[in-house]
């Protein structure tokens, strides 16, 4: 039977979970906008594939250095504020945008949303870790991996009004509330000294060097890079794949699409049952994971009809979704007592940004001058970079 400090600890957890899951999903689905707006955008003429690749490469961009700054910034200062005022400004900005007629303003209005979206990450994951136990912090990340991917299914929704002026107007609507929200409950849980945080404040340059000391750190990043790129830049493309490889219209697509985001929204209870199942062996699952992806992800290319091919495709995202899951919800929740989890989560969302902002010019440039068969290569050799990355780290000793 629980101890009543046992209860009160539990519902510290549930509120601060509610509060940071709320944040985290309006962070997501505020980026996948322009994903699943895509066909839209193109049909309608004024938006060509290389303009569209241009916005969605320079908001990773700078949301990858945005990560690594603010992350860093967030043992530092208060990772409230910073939460708030990138939810807030990242709103404003998504309504903004329908507005803005040139390229230009475009461009910049994406750059603003990136670095805006990259105050939230990190400052959230160190209220998580630092507030509360560590199970406790493992089982809230486990559905701030699921908001991660059911982002994509609520943007997907407001793609389904039909206008997608409209569509990012009513998202960033949507985004702003939660922001005050937010600001108020962790304001009350400030008062009643039920939140605190670690600050790094005076330490300099030794407190970011000191990240990289961290245990199998090194391996977390080649990791970050080859989940984000299939989190972020595969994802991107999929509502493209859809219409112009399968030939699916854009109401399908968009359906399609919330069907594939809600299976990956629920691998990461999956991932979780089968770390324990493996006996909390991290490295054996991720290495079957991406080897599994590897395989369907080749089966793409002799796939005999669409439908054999979206089978293919989601089981690869869910297989690969398995790893990321490991990286986002055991690895860094485990990190609370360093003090530092804002800077290693925001080294890590950097360093998996820049790549998957690369990979998605990439993937724009063969789909225009080679074809689908080139990119579902790229997508395979993904997968073997990740089986060949867990044979170079050691399972650590439970």
């Amino acid at each position: 039977m629980k101890t009543q400090s046992e209860r009160a600890e539990i519902r510290k957890a549930l509120t601060i979970g509610a509060v940071c899951i709320a944040t985290y999903l309006a962070n997501y689905y505020l980026r996948n906008m322009l994903g699943v707006l895509t066909p839209q955008m193109l049909a309608g003429g004024k938006f060509t594939v290389g303009h569209i690749g241009i916005l969605s490469s320079v908001y990773m961009f700078f949301y990858a250095a945005g990560q690594l700054i603010n992350g860093i910034l967030g043992d530092v200062f208060s990772p409230k504020k910073m939460t708030v005022f990138g939810i807030f400004s990242a709103g404003m900005v998504t309504v903004l945008f329908p507005f803005l007629g040139g390229k230009i303003p475009q461009i910049l209005c994406f750059a603003v949303l990136g670095f805006c979206l990259s105050m939230v990450r990190g400052p959230v994951m160190k209220i998580i870790s630092e507030n509360t136990r560590p199970d406790l912090a493992r089982n809230i990340c486990v559905f701030f991996s699921v908001a991660s991917f059911a982002g994509p299914l609520i943007a997907a929704l407001f793609a389904m009004m039909g206008n997608w002026r409209m569509s990012f107007i009513a998202a960033g609507c949507v985004a702003v509330p939660v922001a005050l929200a937010a600001y108020a409950v962790f304001t009350s849980l400030e008062k009643r000294k039920l939140v605190a945080y670690q600050s790094s404040k005076g330490q300099g340059l030794s407190s970011v060097l000191a990240i990289f000391k961290i245990e199998r750190f090194a391996f977390y990043m080649v990791i970050a890079c080859i989940t984000e790129i299939n989190a972020t830049s595969i994802s991107f493309w999929i509502p493209t794949f859809l219409t112009e490889n399968l030939h699916f219209d854009d109401k399908t697509a968009n359906l399609i699409f919330t069907v594939i985001s809600t299976l990956r929204a629920v691998m990461p209870f999956f991932s979780l049952m089968i770390y324990r199942a493996a006996g909390c062996r991290d490295i054996p699952v991720m290495r079957t994971s991406f080897l599994t992806a590897t395989a369907l992800f080749a089966l793409l290319l002799v796939a005999p009809n669409r439908w054999f091919s979206l089978v293919f495709l989601s089981l690869a995202l869910m297989a690969v979704t398995c790893s990321s899951a490991l990286l986002w919800s055991i690895y860094i929740p485990g990190l609370g007592k360093t003090g530092k989890v804002s800077g290693v989560n925001g080294i890590l969302d950097c360093t998996g940004y820049v790549a998957a902002a690369v990979s998605n010019m990439v993937f724009a440039g063969v789909m225009s001058r080679v074809g689908w068969n080139t990119v579902f290569i790229l997508w395979a050799s993904l997968g073997a970079m990740g089986v060949i990355t867990t044979l170079f780290v050691r399972q650590k000793s439970s």
